[in-house]
């Protein structure tokens, strides 16, 4: 995310989206859907979570563990977003 920054004459809307949205996977464990989600938003947009007590957390990790995207997307999307955005 790049909130605080200026915008640059010409930021179509959806620029600006993606650089001041961020979304989770909670509820959604389906895998076009999340990809789907990375392509719209970016990759330092989504963020992986469990909507406990509504959803399953064993269902949603093993839907995270074999989703179709790369060890490092996943990092990025299982922790690294959530680490950088709230500074941990």
């Amino acid at each position: 995310m790049q909130v605080g920054k200026e915008i640059a004459p010409g930021s179509r809307p959806s620029d600006i989206i993606r650089r001041n949205i961020v979304i989770t996977t909670a509820g959604v464990c389906a895998p076009d859907p999340l990809v789907e989600a990375i392509g719209a938003l970016g990759e330092d947009s989504v963020m992986f979570s469990v909507d406990y007590p509504y959803e399953d957390t064993q269902v949603a990790a093993d839907f995270i563990d074999s989703a179709p995207i790369s060890e490092a997307l996943r990092a990025k999307v299982c922790h690294g977003n959530a680490e950088r955005l709230l500074r941990l």
